[in-house]
């Protein structure tokens, strides 16, 4: 399809995305701030964002009273951003003593925060490096708003978690336990032949420890591709259910030029010590690529399958998955066929909806519309779920196969009444916006307020441009 056609395409679908929802859910937009009107862009081989992207885990956050945004400012440097709910002033904290140089995507901010101490954590600046890590002191978090933002709440900048043993890592995560406490990911290794890594935050001495394997690049595998021997997972989530369950899904990358396969799934019941599979299997060491019913879809690596996408699970359990590939059908249309572009031609590629059952069984819904790029996935009390990305309508402002450089929120919806088979768009906000979409997982659980980072694109490059933070109330219609 020539960019012509393209453009015909995804105009199409931009009109479809302003008309009224049909699956019975509304999106009302309540705020509008900005948290920084000169926030850092770049000029890389991953395109300019280095705010706000689909492996950060997490760049929003909220906490009681306060939410905190992670991001580099303008002038490189590391920024903790925070405001009093729900409209406040953001004060920001800008660290002088790290200077940031890097125009490279991967090297986002990740922040996580503690309940049972009250401690703020932040990594930063990693694509196989030294860790960069600092926290604060305890209960800074639970402070007041009297109390002064300022750097001398934190202290200096670490290379390791544990004492004694220095780490080189690449896409830090953190996210709270059930219980209130924290725990840090990350992964050890490069594409195509990495490990994934857990470690434990003890509130109580303020240290980390347990640090321990959860997956492994080793083992064999074979496709119509060939063979290979290594490779590295890339995760949509590591997400807590009601039941105290650490659900996972992840994706294989045998090469760090290729694309990517099959679906897979383990849980954890005892915080990421012991791993399960889809049959409620205990797993003989970290998960591999041969490690037994832990594949639950198979998609091969020539539907230009993208990593790292949403996971939410829901009020009873379910565990849901929204990711983007092609199909033999959607790429015939597109006048494509497989493996003949490593993610597949931009009008081939659709959102994929997989969810799984209490019992095992896994559901698959094709969403009715071309994708955008990376989404992340929320449901509420109800077990809706909501769906938010960003999309562009010009096909020369796509960066890397699938980021957005000049693009729009979208948000879209599926009731759970209709087995979430009625997936419709419920609102577009038009920017331009330069990132993937990331939302505050921890306000939206507590108050049903999807908090959404979204950066605008720059006039040029390297030009700093406003980072906002968009509120919108979810209502049934």
């Amino acid at each position: 399809m020539n960019q012509r056609a393209e453009l015909l395409v995804v105009s199409a679908w931009v009109l479809l995305a302003v008309t009224p929802g049909w699956a019975g859910l509304g999106v009302q937009k309540i705020g509008d701030g900005v948290v920084d009107p000169q926030a850092l862009t770049i000029q890389g081989g991953f395109g300019q964002a280095i705010n706000g992207l689909a492996f950060q885990q997490d760049a929003v956050v909220t906490h009681g009273k306060h939410q905190y945004v992670g991001y580099y400012d303008g002038r490189r440097r590391v920024c903790l951003a925070r405001r009093m709910l729900p409209a406040g002033d953001w004060e920001v904290i800008r660290f002088s003593d790290y200077d940031f140089r890097s125009n490279d995507a991967h090297n986002t901010i990740s922040i996580g925060i503690c309940p049972q101490d009250g401690t703020i954590h932040i990594a930063f600046d990693h694509h196989v490096h030294p860790l960069h890590y600092r926290v604060s002191q305890k209960d800074v978090a639970d402070a007041s708003q009297e109390t002064t933002w300022d750097v001398s709440l934190f202290g200096p900048i670490r290379s390791e978690l544990e004492e004694g043993k220095p780490i080189r890592i690449t896409y830090p995560r953190f996210w709270q336990t059930l219980g209130g406490g924290l725990q840090f990911c990350y992964r050890q290794g490069g594409s195509g032949n990495g490990d994934r890594m857990l470690v434990d935050y003890d509130a109580a001495t303020g240290t980390w420890r347990n640090t321990h394997q959860i997956d492994s690049g080793k083992g064999r595998f074979q496709d119509a591709l060939g063979e290979s021997l290594s490779r590295c997972s890339y995760p949509n989530g590591y997400d807590y259910g009601p039941a105290g369950k650490l659900h996972a899904t992840w994706v294989w990358r045998e090469d760090s030029q290729g694309a990517n396969h099959d679906l897979m799934y383990a849980y954890s019941e005892d915080q990421g010590i012991t791993w399960l599979n889809n049959d409620q299997q205990v797993l003989a060491g970290p998960a591999r690529v041969d490690s037994p019913g832990i594949t639950v879809v198979e998609i091969s690596q020539t539907y230009g399958l993208m990593n790292t996408h949403g996971q939410a699970v829901d009020s009873r359990g379910r565990v849901h998955v929204v990711m983007w590939h092609c199909t033999e059908e959607s790429l015939k249309a597109a006048g494509s066929k497989p493996g003949e572009q490593r993610w597949g031609p931009p009008e081939a590629r659709r959102y994929h909806h997989y969810r799984r059952d209490l019992d095992g069984r896994w559901h698959h819904v094709e969403l009715p519309w071309v994708a955008g790029n990376r989404p992340k996935v929320f449901t509420d009390a109800d077990d809706n779920a909501y769906l938010i990305y960003g999309v562009t309508s010009d096909a020369t402002c796509v960066i890397d196969g699938h980021r957005c450089a000049k693009g729009d929120l979208v948000v879209a919806g599926a009731t759970a009444a209709s087995n979430w088979k009625d997936w419709s768009l419920l609102c577009v906000e038009k920017g331009p916006f330069i990132k993937e979409m990331l939302g505050d997982v921890y306000r939206w659980k507590q108050e049903a307020v999807l908090s959404v980072m979204a950066q605008e694109s720059p006039p040029s490059p390297h030009e700093a441009t406003p980072l906002r933070i968009l509120d919108y109330a979810i209502a049934k219609r």
